[in-house]
């Protein structure tokens, strides 16, 4: 069962924006979408680039370092070699916070 970890308040996070959020030593990337909250793992899968210093334009992170790309609501690659992803978790706003579900292994 996923545990909802709050990781932000919803003002750090204004639409088209993008927050780094560290969940208990995992890497993860808040895109705020018109208004809507994505979480995403935060490493790029070509390289390891932090993609939360990438470009969000829509619903797509560019990676800053080698341009890769990603769709924030799926994790699917845009760009060859499509099949890619990134994982994506669960987002709750609970007032003014930011919550995030993670699956952690056993």
């Amino acid at each position: 069962m996923p545990e909802l970890i709050k990781v932000a308040s919803i003002d750090q996070l204004r639409p088209g924006q993008m927050l780094y959020v560290d969940v208990e030593g995992l890497p993860v990337a808040l895109a705020n979408v018109g208004g809507t909250v994505y979480a995403f793992g935060d490493s790029c899968r070509h390289a390891g680039g932090p993609l939360s210093s990438g470009a969000l334009r829509d619903d797509v992170v560019t990676c800053p370092w080698h341009g890769w790309a990603f769709n924030v609501r799926t994790g699917k690659s845009v760009i060859p070699p499509v099949g890619l992803r990134i994982p994506t978790y669960q987002v709750q706003i609970v007032g003014d916070d930011v919550y995030v579900a993670i699956e952690w292994e056993a």
